[in-house]
């Protein structure tokens, strides 16, 4: 196993540690730990030290530093992590704790360089790119669900995933909560040959037999944080997580044969809200 610090962190992966480190939630821009929000604006940033495997699939961990900045306004507009978004449609239910919101999203989603593993050699790069794409989401107190679909309209991986996510927060007391979140991906056959195809070319260059990674779900995931508000404005969060790749995906030879379905994830998280 070897060990070193990244260049850049994927967009799905920042996501997920903005709703599990009480930094956002799904889907929207509301703290966890927040109070009402006294004017229209409201900013969180935060910094950690995350350690994961270097690529998808891969059995090889990296740590990696991570910033983290969530900001919105009126609720309406919010940067979240690598997403920005809107809230278009909002609808408060009739108990304390239901909203739906719907609306689009623009994210950045870091690609992957063949130098990253050894076990990447001869499959060449796959560059980072622009996605557009939306999301629903639903709060019904402490539980969350939504759904969130973006499309490659760059010159990267050129497909389209859709990711299901569930989540509870807890408060136990004015100082200590918890979060704890479900996942799961579904992705086009763009998405899954890009990142665990091969083709006869790489086949060639990388001594591979040749792969072809069809559509269909490509992963679950689980996750757990644990947050302490030191003041008013301060807080820590521990968060650990698992995931596991499935379908096509955990069949590729640079999973199966290089590296690893199992990926696990943890980290430590200092935020500042404003």
């Amino acid at each position: 196993m070897r060990w070193h610090i990244t260049k850049a962190v994927g967009a799905r992966l920042t996501a997920q540690i903005l709703m599990v480190s009480g930094l956002a939630v799904l889907g929207g821009s509301c703290s966890v730990l927040a109070e009402e929000p006294a004017s229209d604006w409201e900013i969180q940033i935060g910094a950690s030290a995350m350690v994961k495997p270097d690529y998808e699939g891969s059995d090889d961990y990296e740590v990696s530093p991570l910033p983290l900045v969530n900001i919105s306004y009126k609720d309406r507009i919010f940067l979240d992590g690598p997403s920005l978004g809107a809230n278009l449609f909002i609808w408060d239910g009739p108990r304390p704790g239901d909203q739906l919101k719907i609306g689009p999203l623009l994210r950045y989603q870091m690609g992957r360089d063949d130098d990253d593993n050894d076990a990447l050699k001869g499959l060449g790069s796959v560059d980072g790119s622009a996605e557009v794409g939306g999301f629903i989401s639903y709060d019904n107190g402490p539980y969350s669900a939504g759904i969130k679909a973006f499309q490659d309209v760059g010159d990267g991986h050129e497909g389209m995933t859709v990711e299901l996510e569930g989540g509870y927060r807890h408060r136990f007391n004015d100082s200590w909560s918890m979060q704890a979140g479900i996942a799961t991906t579904w992705a086009d056959e763009d998405y899954t040959q890009s990142f665990f195809g091969i083709d006869a070319g790489q086949s060639l260059r990388s001594g591979y037999r040749e792969y072809s990674a069809e559509a269909g779900f490509k992963d679950v995931s689980l996750s757990l944080g644990v947050s302490y508000a030191v003041t008013e404005n301060w807080n820590v969060t521990g968060m650990v997580g698992y995931s596991r790749l499935i379908g096509d995906a955990a069949d590729s030879p640079i999973v199966d044969e290089q590296g690893s379905a199992d990926a696990f994830m943890t980290g430590l998280f200092v935020g500042y809200r404003f």
